[in-house]
């Protein structure tokens, strides 16, 4: 819609996913010329070893392939390739051959060694040349050209708590407080903050919103944030999904509208509605997981 946006999330892995959409080349000529300038210096290196790199993560790559991995990552971080990173960290674990770890699950990284036991499957535990498969997730993502974006944008890495908007000077703000009982964030892609830089999960984890005490506290600071930035009669968008801690189940969307009665809010709802979330969407089916998704629409009142 070519409006001039901020995005911000105190996740670096979120920060360059949303970098990575951003910057989605729109002629083939723009990441073939990349692609090629980082096979050309992995071609050049003369490392063999990744080094300095804990167990852990030696524990799901073939060593060349972790090496050649690793370079990829500095490079792209380096040279600002935030679309070829994005690609790269979208092929970084999963079971299937055109991934490029020892078979693991895809949304939380695991072996699956036990599934495929490496005396049965040892063509899943060889070498994985980065490049071609690179490549390959390029030309998926890219078989649907990206939207041309004429507008101005910024991606920071901020919490929804910091206040870095002047008053009143935004139209619209659109933003989903964390799923707590559903995604552990941080430790669900500890292995792509690594890539990233991020050497221990729990620097992020521990800025994340972890219980629902905290959860009421800190979104009545950060509606305060977001009630002062928006201009009046202009609305903020809230999605919100299930909340659920020791079995019991929170009323997310009335939780919000009681801190919006407390920060003593100029905040109107207009509307509310709830989704059903197919299990096929569902990160983790038939389990413990978001089912719902409800969206509520704030206005701002005009001044008097």
């Amino acid at each position: 819609m070519n409006r001039n946006v901020i995005a911000s999330d105190i996740n670096p892995y979120a920060c360059m996913l949303t970098r990575a959409k951003l910057h989605a080349p729109r002629c083939e000529q723009t990441w073939t010329s990349q692609l090629a300038r980082l096979s050309s210096l992995l071609k050049a290196r003369s490392e063999t070893q990744a080094s300095n790199t804990p167990d852990w993560i030696r524990a799901f790559f073939n060593e060349t392939t972790l090496c050649e991995t690793e370079a990829l990552f500095n490079e792209t971080i380096k040279r600002r390739y935030y679309f070829v990173l994005g690609c790269l960290l979208g092929i970084l674990h999963h079971q299937r051959p055109g991934f490029l770890s020892f078979p693991s699950s895809h949304l939380v990284p695991y072996l699956r060694d036990n599934v495929f036991p490496r005396n049965e499957y040892p063509e899943l535990y060889g070498y994985r040349d980065p490049i071609p498969r690179l490549e390959a997730k390029i030309r998926r993502i890219l078989s649907v050209p990206p939207p041309i974006l004429n507008a101005k944008y910024k991606v920071l890495q901020k919490s929804a708590l910091k206040k870095y908007l002047p008053p009143c000077s935004v139209d619209t703000i659109i933003t989903s407080p964390p799923y707590m009982s559903a995604l552990d964030y941080a430790r669900d892609n500890r292995l792509r903050l690594w890539f990233l830089g991020v050497e221990d999960f729990r620097s992020i984890k521990c800025q994340e919103i972890g219980n629902i005490k905290s959860f009421r506290l800190e979104m009545e600071a950060a509606l305060g944030q977001m009630r002062d930035a928006l201009k009046p009669g202009c609305n903020c968008v809230l999605i919100l999904g299930d909340v659920t801690f020791s079995k019991k189940e929170y009323d997310v969307p009335m939780m919000i509208i009681d801190a919006m009665h407390t920060i003593n809010s100029t905040m109107v709802l207009e509307k509310k509605w709830t989704d059903v979330i197919p299990d096929k969407r569902r990160s983790r089916r038939n389990g413990r997981a978001t089912r719902h998704e409800t969206i509520m629409v704030f206005r701002k009142k005009r001044r008097m």
